[in-house]
């Protein structure tokens, strides 16, 4: 369809490198389908931005409301992540007579009022839109200046003393750990759909994965991190992840997002372990291998025999063992 992304970008105050996310996150399920395009819809980036925001708010809190104790910051995160709130920012945008595109009979006010509404999952995935086209900063910035900083900014004491510390680091660890998983696994597996990306995220955030973290731990990293924070439970991995983000943001704030994932990708994932385990559930789901080797590991038709050498060392399987999807 002919569709005004300058328009959309003006009522946002936000420019688009790349105007197709913009479109995709302004896509409901419901349209998908009216054009034959089900795979087409925004939850891929509503299920990463539901992550990112609680990363943004959690962040903010931590820098300007040390003071809070835990139960108050997550009370107060999740009162800005209230989805009246969420709702409230999207039609405020003026995007809500318009936005998102949709296939239904029910009237936009109607829609409005009910628990699960299109308005609030497109802002979600309107927000991993922004940090996939520009980056965690970009995406942290925006929501700042249109919900949290309007609401909160004047309820900012001056300088008070922070309140266990570590039970903060460790809230903005686990915050971190999730969208950093989610993210990790976005990129790395497209077209997958939420609910296998949430359940490999689950895996990689569990309890026996972040003990096995730990101990991948080097002298270098615990030096930084007592550097920046003093002492840090040798039993907490989150903490030690926000330790590291903290260390991130006072060398440059506009990529301790980027610097941690880097660092969390590098040290702790095994990426070819990751791709078996999504590629056995999508052999399971009854996904074709040529799909898998053509969408999931990017070898399109020309390189397609090399794509199935990987696709077998990875499955740890001979030719003549896994059917070939030749159509």
């Amino acid at each position: 369809m002919q569709w005004n992304s300058s328009l959309v970008q003006e009522k946002i105050s936000f420019n688009f490198k790349n105007t197709d996310l913009l479109f995709l996150s302004l896509s409901d399920p419901s349209y998908g389908k009216q054009i034959n395009q089900p795979d087409s819809d925004n939850q891929r980036l509503e299920s990463l931005g539901d992550t990112l925001l609680e990363l943004i708010v959690i962040d903010y809190l931590y820098h300007h409301f040390p003071y809070l104790s835990i139960s108050k910051m997550t009370a107060l995160r999740d009162k800005l992540l209230d989805k009246e709130k969420l709702t409230t920012l999207w039609f405020s945008l003026g995007l809500g007579e318009s936005y998102p595109f949709l296939d239904v009979n029910q009237e936009r006010h109607r829609l409005r009022v009910q628990p699960s509404n299109p308005f609030e999952k497109s802002l979600k995935a309107l927000v991993g839109a922004m940090h996939i086209d520009r980056g965690f900063s970009q995406s942290y910035n925006w929501f700042n200046k249109h919900l949290i900083a309007p609401i909160l900014e004047r309820h900012q004491k001056g300088h008070l003393e922070r309140v266990t510390p570590e039970k903060q680091l460790n809230l903005l660890g686990s915050s971190l750990l999730k969208v950093t998983s989610f993210d990790y696994l976005y990129r790395l597996l497209p077209y997958v759909e939420p609910a296998k990306l949430k359940k490999l995220s689950k895996t990689l955030t569990s309890k026996k994965q972040q003990t096995e973290y730990l101990k991948k731990l080097t002298e270098e990293d615990w030096e930084i991190i007592n550097i920046q924070q003093n002492t840090i439970s040798k039993k907490s991995f989150p903490s030690v992840f926000g330790a590291m983000f903290i260390h991130f943001d006072s060398e440059n704030p506009k990529t301790r997002y980027r610097n941690s994932r880097k660092w969390f990708k590098e040290n702790f994932i095994d990426e070819d372990e990751i791709l078996y385990d999504a590629i056995a559930s999508l052999l399971r789901d009854g996904i074709p291998q040529k799909w898998i080797i053509r969408e999931i590991l990017g070898y399109k038709s020309k390189n397609y025999d090399q794509g199935r050498q990987r696709f077998y060392e990875l499955m740890d399987q001979s030719s003549s063992t896994i059917v070939d999807d030749k159509s």
